[in-house]
């Protein structure tokens, strides 16, 4: 195995031990509490320590050498002691360790977060809480998006947020009006000295961050953080972030929205970024299926496919989509809890027709609709069953 993009992790939380070797889009799978938030955190502070370092320092905390102390500052309460000296983590084929801040020189931040507890980043008056506004205890990447979020808002020298031309593309803003905001528009308005985030609906009510449905709620501060990611001008990516991590970017939504979601994870690819989820949406998972099979067709096949899969047009951007996608490529991880702890297994393969049910069921995301087909399947076969044999016994009389 290449030693690119490996991590290798020991003595983690409860964990066993593990080796993962991440592509351009890697998805973690599995049920809640078995450690995917842990590992994602891990990752970013294994790449990020001295941008987090910079970010607690210019809020009055120490980084410290000190386990417990790190990891309440970092992971939260209650985390105190999933990281020890007995923790080991290698990264590129290199051991990596956590040093006091005094000693990283690189502070520049290459993996962007969006945590899966985004919906808590807005205080009552539908702005984003300022990063020391939480308890010192909470996460580290709750608080260091929410202030992500804030600096961006207050960076805004437009009103208007959403639709906008060219922070997204058309392709996907126009489906995004359609199945997210349903007409209604973003907007930062200013009522005396206070500013405020609002959805202005058609009819031209204005409703703060209480009023928003439940899936406006989790993609709004979504949406927002991709809008980081995508800067205006010549350039197609932030300067030095090289990784995005999304939890659970489904949260909330209709199957038809956490389609375009998807496609905005394609678009975040083809800008050169590498992805990583958490997900309990099979849907996600139903892309890399059938991205599995486009890569197997010649090319300029699989762009028309590319295009019915995503109900597309000709577009030259979707093509350009497309065209990125052909090159990439996918990892899937799947967090079992054993005996042990959480044991993480590769189900990349996506083999629906595996004897191993955890693979074939894409880590049990699909086990209960596979059965309910089953029960369906059967009671069907039985009521056709006593139909003909009722039509018989009518025939006989």
């Amino acid at each position: 195995m290449n030693t690119k993009r490996v991590l290798h992790v020991k003595n983690f939380a409860h964990l066993s031990p593990l080796t993962l070797e991440f592509g351009d889009l890697t998805i973690f799978v599995g049920p809640q509490a078995t450690g995917k938030s842990l590992l994602l955190q891990l990752f970013k502070l294994v790449l990020d320590q001295g941008a987090i370092a910079r970010a607690l320092e210019r809020y009055g905390f120490v980084w410290s050498g000190d386990f417990a102390a790190l990891n309440r500052l970092y992971f939260g309460e209650g985390f105190e002691h999933i990281w020890n000296e007995d923790t080991s983590v290698a990264w590129e084929g290199k051991r990596q360790s956590i040093q006091p801040y005094q000693k990283l020189p690189d502070r520049k931040e290459k993996v962007f977060y969006i945590p899966a507890q985004r919906a808590l980043i807005f205080q009552q008056n539908s702005w984003p809480r300022p990063f020391d506004a939480f308890r010192s205890t909470d996460p580290f990447v709750v608080r260091y998006f929410s202030e992500k979020v804030r600096r961006f808002l207050e960076s805004m020298q437009t009103s208007l947020l959403f639709p906008r031309e060219r922070r997204l593309h058309s392709v996907v803003r126009e489906r995004l009006e359609d199945t997210v905001f349903r007409g209604a528009s973003l907007e930062i308005v200013t009522e005396g000295s206070v500013k405020r985030l609002m959805l202005t609906m058609p009819h031209g009510d204005r409703l703060p961050y209480l009023g928003w449905s439940a899936g406006q709620r989790e993609f709004i501060p979504l949406l927002l953080g991709i809008y980081g990611l995508l800067p205006l001008g010549r350039q197609t990516r932030r300067q030095n972030v090289h990784w995005v991590i999304i939890e659970e970017p489904e949260m909330g939504l209709h199957p038809a929205a956490i389609e375009d979601v998807l496609l905005l994870l394609v678009e975040l690819m083809h800008r050169g970024y590498k992805v990583i989820l958490s997900t309990h949406s099979p849907a996600v998972l139903d892309l890399l299926w059938a991205w599995k099979f486009l890569k197997q067709i010649p090319r300029e096949e699989a762009k028309g496919y590319f295009r019915r899969l995503f109900a597309l047009g000709g577009e030259p951007h979707v093509t350009a989509l497309a065209e990125s996608l052909w090159e990439k490529s996918f990892a899937v991880y799947f967090f079992g809890p054993d005996k042990q702890g959480t044991r993480v297994r590769d189900i990349s393969s996506l083999e629906v027709w595996a004897e191993d049910e955890t693979l074939s069921s894409w880590g049990h995301l699909t086990t209960f609709p596979g059965r309910a087909g089953e029960v369906v399947a059967d009671i069907v076969n039985r009521l056709e069953a006593e139909r003909i044999e009722s039509t018989f016994r009518g025939e006989d009389v």
